[in-house]
C-alpha cells in the first residue's frame, strides 16, 4: 500500500521524528512503520450513509499519523504528541473491553479489535497478534465534523495491521474501519472512512454501499473549499452520541414501516428500498409512508410493533441492540417521517449534485447544499444557531452554497465558491461570526483541498 506521493513533505518529516522518539524507546533497530489517514469534508450526502445511501465527501490536506513498531508484551501502549490525551496501555486479546466513554484511545482500540475480528473470522487466532507501541500525531480538527475520529481509526489499524505483517485493499480496510468505530458506541455509516482510505487528490468521491462502490469525480478548476468550525464540540463519542443514535434508530424504523408497505421483505435500512423500486422517487415514498404511519411513534415501540405486527421485544432488539452499545432513548417521540423525508430527498440532492459538479455547474451545486442545509434544520433538527449563523455568513461573503458538514449539533460547514471569491467568503465570516464571539479566527477557518487517500510504509532506520 506503500505510496510515498501521498504524503505531504511536512507529514514525513513529522513520521521521521515521530520514528525518532519511539527509535529511543523500543531500540535502533526495530522495524518501524508509519501510517497516515486523512480526515474528510463533506459536501453533501448528510447522515445518508448509515442508510446505505450515497455521499459526496472529499479527503483533506488534513491528517492523522501513526508511528507503530512490535513487541513480545500482548500490550499495545499508546501514546498522544498531544498532552491533553493521556498514554494508554491495553491487552490484545479476543475481545478488548473498552475505556470509559469519551476516551481517545478507545478508537485505537476500535482499530486493533476491528482487525483481529477481521482476520478471526478467516481463521486467525488472537495469539498471532503481537503487541507494540505507537505514537499518534492528529492535525485534523477534533469534534469538528471532520471526521479527526475516522482518521485516527483508520491509521491505528493500518499500523497495527502492518506491525502485524497483515494488509488489506483500500477497499476492504475502509469496510473493516467502518465496522470497527461501532466499537465506541456510535453506529456510524460508513463515509468517514472510506474517504479517509479512497480519496483522491483533486476530486471528490461519489460513495454508494452495500457493496461499497467508489467513483471519483473531478472538482472543478475554479471551485474553492472553505471550511469554518463553529467552535462548538461535535463529539459523536460523547454528548452527541444519543442525538445520532437515535436518528439512527428513527431512520431504520421508517424503512422498516415504508417497507411493509410496499411489501418488501427483510428491510432494515432505507437504502434496502431505495435499491428495490423501479423508479426512485423522494415524494412519493413519503407520501406512502405518511399514509401508513403516524409522523412520529412513542420510544416505548409499542406503537411501531403494531405497525409492523411484529412483537415489540424482538423489535427492541432489533432497533436498539444489545449489551453495552445498546441504544437508550429519551422519552421524546421518535419522528420517522421527518427524518425519512431529509435522508430520501438528500439521496435525491446527492445524485444531482455528482452531475452538478462533474460538469462544473457551480451554481446549482451551491443550491443543492443550500437546499440540504435547509433540510437539515427543519428534518432532521441537528444544526444549531450556530452552526446557522456560519452559512448565513458564508453565504453573504459570495458563497454559492454553504452547510453543515458531519454529524451537526456543532462541528463546522463547508462553503463552496469560486476561487477568486474565497478571500471573501472568509472575511465574511470573520466579520460575522468569529469577531462577534470575540474569537481568533485562524486557524477556525481555511480552504481546504481534496487530497489523497490513507497510506502505510516502513520507515527506514537515520
Amino acid at each position: 500500500m506503500t505510496n510515498r506521493n501521498a504524503w505531504q513533505a511536512d507529514e514525513l518529516a513529522r513520521a521521521a521524528r515521530l520514528a525518532r522518539e519511539l527509535r529511543a524507546q523500543v531500540g535502533a533497530d526495530a522495524r518501524i512503520f508509519a501510517a497516515r489517514a486523512p480526515g474528510r469534508v463533506n459536501l453533501i450526502g448528510e447522515h445518508t450513509d448509515y442508510s446505505g445511501l450515497p455521499v459526496l465527501p472529499l479527503a483533506i490536506d488534513r491528517a492523522t499519523i501513526v508511528v507503530a513498531a512490535s513487541n513480545t508484551s500482548g500490550e499495545l501502549f499508546v501514546r498522544n504528541v498531544d498532552p491533553t490525551w493521556p498514554a494508554r496501555t491495553f491487552r490484545i486479546e479476543r475481545q478488548i473491553l473498552p475505556f470509559a466513554t469519551g476516551e481517545w484511545a478507545n478508537y485505537v482500540k476500535a482499530a486493533a479489535q476491528g482487525v483481529i475480528d477481521h482476520f478471526a473470522a478467516r481463521g486467525a487466532s488472537v495469539s498471532q497478534f503481537c503487541g507494540g507501541a505507537m505514537i499518534v500525531d492528529g492535525r485534523v480538527p477534533i469534534s469538528a465534523g471532520l471526521s479527526s475520529s475516522a482518521a485516527l481509526t483508520v491509521s491505528a489499524a493500518l499500523a497495527f495491521m502492518a506491525i502485524n505483517s497483515l494488509e488489506l485493499t483500500p477497499l476492504n480496510a475502509a469496510q473493516l474501519a467502518a465496522r470497527s468505530e461501532w466499537y465506541v458506541g456510535t453506529r456510524a455509516g460508513g463515509m468517514d472512512q472510506a474517504a479517509s482510505l479512497l480519496g483522491r487528490r483533486d476530486h471528490a468521491l461519489f460513495i454508494e454501499f452495500d457493496p461499497l462502490r467508489v467513483r471519483s469525480v473531478k472538482m472543478p478548476s475554479d471551485a474553492a473549499i472553505v471550511v469554518a468550525d463553529s467552535l462548538e464540540i461535535a463529539d459523536k463519542s460523547g454528548r452527541v452520541r444519543g442525538e445520532y443514535n437515535r436518528r439512527v434508530v428513527e431512520c431504520s424504523l421508517a424503512a422498516r414501516i415504508l417497507g411493509r408497505a410496499l411489501g418488501f421483505e427483510h428491510v432494515r435500512i432505507l437504502g434496502d428500498i431505495v435499491k428495490r423500486v423501479d423508479r426512485f422517487d423522494a415524494l412519493q415514498l413519503i407520501e406512502i409512508l405518511a399514509t401508513n404511519s403516524p409522523a412520529e411513534l412513542a420510544t416505548d415501540l409499542n406503537d411501531a410493533a403494531r405497525v409492523l405486527g411484529i412483537d415489540r421485544d424482538v423489535l427492541a432488539h432489533d432497533l436498539l441492540g444489545a449489551g453495552p452499545h445498546r441504544i437508550l432513548l429519551d422519552a421524546r417521540p421518535l419522528k420517522v417521517l421527518a427524518r425519512a423525508r431529509h435522508v430520501l430527498g438528500e439521496t435525491e440532492r446527492v445524485r444531482r449534485a455528482v452531475d452538478a459538479l462533474a460538469a462544473g455547474r457551480l451554481d446549482e451545486m451551491g443550491m443543492l447544499m443550500n437546499a440540504s442545509h435547509a433540510s437539515l434544520v427543519a428534518d432532521f433538527e441537528c444544526s444549531t444557531d450556530a452552526l446557522d449563523a456560519l452559512v448565513q455568513a458564508a453565504r453573504r461573503g459570495a458563497a454559492l452554497g454553504a452547510r453543515l458538514t458531519g454529524a451537526g449539533f456543532g462541528g463546522s460547514i463547508v462553503a463552496l465558491c469560486r476561487a477568486q471569491d474565497a478571500t471573501h467568503v472568509i472575511a465574511q465570516i470573520d466579520r460575522d461570526y468569529y469577531a462577534k464571539l470575540g474569537r481568533q479566527a485562524e486557524p477556525a477557518r481555511s480552504i481546504l483541498h481534496a487530497g489523497p487517500g490513507a497510506d502505510v510504509m516502513e520507515l527506514a532506520a537515520a
